[in-house]
């Protein structure tokens, strides 16, 4: 039997919402919904969600982000505009120089250049400790290229250089797990503390190697202060965050905006926004709770599905014979 080999199905902002406006029997079949309706819709569909999220439905919205320190810097902003240094881990190319380089240089011969282009940033670890950082200008062979912002110090044969295209700059909900990646690649973990933790800190300027983060969220941002803040000897080094972001809303009048969802969740998302533009539309109170009862349905099956899978340990059973978890 041949089948299409195609798993890349997909749904539009538009596509939901037509098929939300079906089910409540507002638009009939091959019709579409006027600009006023995509419009109202759109807003209604991106107001569920957000609260699908307070929900704690959050599962395909965590993701590894790595951030690049700064000597003596204490807050670092997620969101918006910010300056800091930090990208998807998954973006993150790692290489090293090939030779020395003498301070004031912007001519780099690494072992490789693979996945590098022109615009992208570039981390160059230095003498010193620290990382220079510029963007690419040239990317001119497999293992040589240059830099905009010549180097401010001097760098070491096998000195370490990172480049990333994309900076992150999503809005983050919480930060999960924590860790610091050594020079040597090995992890170390950060706790992450309560804000009344960080305020009894009586020297929130002490330096050393980060082991403590408060993360504070903000309306449209994020902030996050370290403790201790990095010296010299520690901004070389990653910090690797487990984050939950926000998902991305359904914006602007294209319809081509497509869902910030795995496509499993293509159905609870039509059947869910016919529940919530129902009443709008003067739904009778039984088709209401038949819309209720398939939505919660299968909002539910995804939920379970979506959950991510944990271990579960059993105790030695007390004199009682309970066993206990």
């Amino acid at each position: 039997m041949a089948t299409s080999g195609s798993v890349d199905f997909s749904v539009t902002r538009d596509n939901i919402i037509t098929e939300a406006l079906q089910l409540i029997g507002v638009i009939g079949e091959g019709e579409t919904p006027s600009t006023n309706q995509k419009s109202d819709c759109a807003r209604s569909l991106n107001m569920m969600i957000k609260f699908w999220m307070a929900e704690g439905m959050n599962l395909f919205v965590n993701q590894e982000i790595v951030l690049f320190p700064i000597k003596g810097q204490r807050q670092y902003t997620f969101g918006g505009s910010s300056a800091d240094r930090m990208t998807r881990e998954s973006e993150v190319i790692t290489t090293k120089l090939n030779g020395s380089v003498s301070s004031a240089a912007t001519a780099l011969t690494v072992d490789s250049t693979t996945g590098m282009a022109v615009g992208d940033v570039i981390g160059v670890v230095t003498d010193s400790s620290g990382i220079h950082f510029s963007t690419i200008t040239v990317v001119g062979s497999s293992t040589t290229l240059t830099i905009a912002d010549a180097l401010d110090d001097d760098c070491s044969d096998n000195d370490r250089v990172y480049t990333y295209t994309t900076a992150f700059t999503q809005k983050i909900l919480n930060v999960n797990n924590a860790w610091v990646r050594s020079t040597n690649d090995t992890d170390i973990p950060i706790n992450v503390i309560s804000r009344q933790e960080y305020v009894d800190l009586s020297k929130k300027t002490e330096s050393g190697r980060i082991n403590q983060l408060y993360f504070d969220p903000q309306v449209t941002t994020a902030n996050m202060n370290v403790w201790p803040v990095p010296d010299d000897s520690h901004t070389n080094e990653r910090i690797h965050l487990y984050v939950t972001r926000a998902y991305e809303d359904f914006d602007g009048v294209t319809n081509e905006s497509e869902p910030d969802f795995p496509q499993e969740w293509y159905l609870p998302l039509c059947w869910g926004l016919a529940v919530i533009i129902a009443p709008k539309y003067g739904v009778t109170a039984n088709k209401y709770q038949e819309l209720l009862a398939v939505s919660s349905s299968l909002k539910q099956q995804c939920d379970d599905w979506s959950t991510e899978k944990e271990s579960l340990f059993l105790l030695p059973a007390d004199r009682q014979g309970t066993y206990r978890r």
